[in-house]
C-alpha cells in the first residue's frame, strides 16, 4: 500500500512528523492543569504509579465514555483528590459512580462527559483488576519479564483486549495509544522496555482521515463517512477490517520511519483533527502539510496546542470553577446547550507571530472560546467569540485580526458584544479584520439560528 503514495508527498509527511513530533500528547503534558501529581517521574514508585495511570487513561481515551482526553485528564484527576491511591485499588464500581457525579456537576459549564459515561467504573475496575491480579501491581515489572521471555508488544496488547473493558474490538486502538505513551522515549515517557520498531498506530478517528486521505484505504464510502454530519455507530465494528486497516497504515509509517512508526501518531492525530469536514483527498492533505509546515518555520513553537483547562478569576482574585465565566460566556454556553450544538470550549491554544511597528518578531496568543466543529460556513470551521469586556477592547481586537491574518482561510470567526461595543469596535476596526461577523449581544440567538438554516 505504502507504493501507493507518490514519493514527493512521502517527502513531505516525513517533514512535517518531524516538525511536529516533539509536541506532548495532552495526557502527559506537564506543563498543562492540573498537574500531575506523580510527574516527573523521579522514582521507581512515581512510575510504577504513572504506568498504571496512564493505562486508565488509554481506557477512558474514547468519546463515548469520556467525550474527549482532557476530560480524561479532569475527571483522574478528580478521583485522585478524592481516593488518593484507592484510584488505582478500588474493584467495585459504586465509589467511582459516586465521585463521577460530582465531577459533572463541577464542571457543568466546561465539559460534557460521553453518552456511555455509566461505564467509566467498570472500566476503572478492570483496569485495577488486571494491574493487581495479572501484573502483580506493576506494569513496568510485567511487561520487562514478558520482554525477556521473547513477547512483544502485540503480545501484551492482546491480553488487555481480553483482560479491561472497552479495550478490545474497535477499541483495541487504545492499546496501542497506550504502548506507544509507555514505550517511545521523548516527548512520551519510555516507561517499557519493548522495541519502539514493534509499536502499531493506534487507528482513531482523525487518523483514520489521514489514511483515507492519503488513498490507503479499499473502503470507497469511508471518505463520506468520516465527514458526515453524525457519527455512524458501525464504523469499526468489523473488527476484521479495522485490524487490516491498522496494519496497512503501521506499514505505511514503518516505510517512512522503520525504527519508529509510532512518531507519526500524535503528529498525524493533529493533522487528522484538522481536516474534520474537509476533502480527504491527497490535494487537501498535502494542503494542509505544507500549511502546518509553513507556521512552524515561522515560529519556534508549535502552530497550536491542545488545552485541558484554564483558571480564571474574579476581581478579587478568587478562583473560580472550570468554565464559562462571564455572562455573555455563560449564555453562549447554555444556549448551545439547549439547542444541543455540538462545541468544544476554550480547547486550543493558537500561536500567533507578527512584526511590530518598529519590525521586530513578536508573538502572541489565542484561545477561541467555542469551536462547532459540525458547522461549517464556505469551507471553514466556525468559532463563536462573545466578548463584554470595554477596557481591553483594542488588544483583543488587534489579536483577532493577527489570528485571522494567519488562520482566516481555515476559521470563520463570529464576534459577539454587548451593542454599546459597535461604535468602539468600528472606530478601532473600520475594515472589519478582525472577524467575519459581529452579531449583537441581544440578537445573537435569532442571528444564530438563520445563520445555521443556512
Amino acid at each position: 500500500m505504502a507504493q501507493l503514495v507518490p514519493e514527493d508527498l512521502r517527502n513531505l509527511i516525513v517533514q512535517f512528523v518531524q516538525s511536529y513530533s516533539n509536541i506532548v500528547d495532552i495526557v502527559l503534558d506537564q506543563n498543562l492543569e492540573p498537574k500531575l501529581w506523580f510527574m516527573p517521574l523521579t522514582s521507581s514508585e512515581k512510575q510504577k504509579e504513572a504506568a498504571q495511570y496512564f493505562l486508565q487513561a488509554a481506557a477512558l481515551s474514547d468519546y463515548q465514555l469520556t467525550g474527549n482526553q482532557r476530560n480524561t485528564r479532569l475527571l483522574l484527576n478528580h478521583l485522585h483528590n478524592a481516593l488518593g491511591n484507592k484510584l488505582y485499588t478500588l474493584k467495585t464500581t459504586d465509589d467511582f459512580a459516586k465521585l463521577i457525579q460530582e465531577f459533572e456537576e463541577k464542571t457543568r459549564l466546561f465539559d460534557r462527559l460521553g453518552e456511555a459515561k455509566a461505564e467509566i467504573p467498570e472500566v476503572l475496575c478492570s483496569v485495577n483488576k488486571f494491574v493487581e491480579q495479572k501484573a502483580k501491581g506493576n506494569l513496568i515489572k510485567f511487561t520487562t519479564m514478558q520482554k525477556q521471555k521473547g513477547l512483544k508488544p502485540k503480545d501484551f496488547a492482546e491480553q488487555l483486549t481480553y483482560s479491561v473493558k472497552r479495550m478490545n474490538k474497535q477499541h483495541a486502538s487504545k492499546t496501542w495509544l497506550y504502548l506507544r505513551w509507555m514505550v517511545r522515549k521523548e516527548p512520551d515517557l519510555g516507561l517499557f522496555a519493548y522495541d519502539p520498531r514493534d509499536l502499531k498506530l493506534p487507528l482513531t478517528t482523525p487518523k483514520l482521515r489521514v489514511y483515507v486521505a492519503l488513498g490507503l484505504s479499499e473502503n470507497e464510502n469511508l471518505p463520506f463517512l468520516l465527514n458526515a454530519k453524525n457519527r455512524p455507530q458501525s464504523w469499526w465494528k468489523s473488527t476484521a477490517e479495522f485490524d487490516l486497516d491498522t496494519e496497512r497504515f503501521t506499514e505505511f509509517a514503518k516505510s517512512l520511519f522503520p525504527e519508529d512508526p509510532a512518531i507519526a501518531d500524535f503528529p498525524f492525530f493533529i493533522l487528522g483533527s484538522w481536516l474534520e469536514y474537509s476533502d480527504l483527498t491527497p490535494t487537501s492533505i498535502e494542503k494542509s502539510m505544507r500549511f502546518f509546515i509553513k507556521k512552524h518555520q515561522e515560529t519556534p513553537q508549535p502552530l497550536m496546542r491542545y488545552l485541558t483547562i484554564i483558571y480564571h478569576y474574579n476581581r478579587i482574585g478568587e478562583l473560580i470553577r472550570p468554565g464559562a465565566f462571564t455572562g455573555l460566556e455563560s449564555d453562549v454556553y447554555e444556549f448551545l446547550q439547549s439547542r444541543q450544538v455540538i462545541f468544544n470550549y476554550e480547547f486550543m491554544e493558537f500561536h500567533l507571530p507578527y512584526k511590530t511597528p518598529t519590525g521586530d518578531s513578536a508573538a502572541l496568543t489565542y484561545k477561541p472560546d467555542f469551536l462547532l466543529p459540525r458547522l461549517t460556513c464556505n469551507g471553514k470551521k466556525v468559532l463563536l467569540e462573545p466578548h463584554g469586556i470595554i477596557n481591553n477592547l483594542d488588544e483583543f481586537l488587534f489579536k483577532l485580526s493577527v489570528f485571522r491574518k494567519h488562520y482566516g482561510d481555515y476559521f470563520c470567526l463570529i464576534l459577539i458584544v454587548p451593542e454599546g461595543f459597535l461604535a468602539a469596535i468600528h472606530s478601532l476596526d473600520p475594515n472589519s479584520q478582525s472577524y467575519d461577523f459581529l452579531w449583537k449581544q441581544h440578537d445573537y440567538k435569532i442571528q444564530f439560528e438563520n445563520f445555521k438554516a443556512t
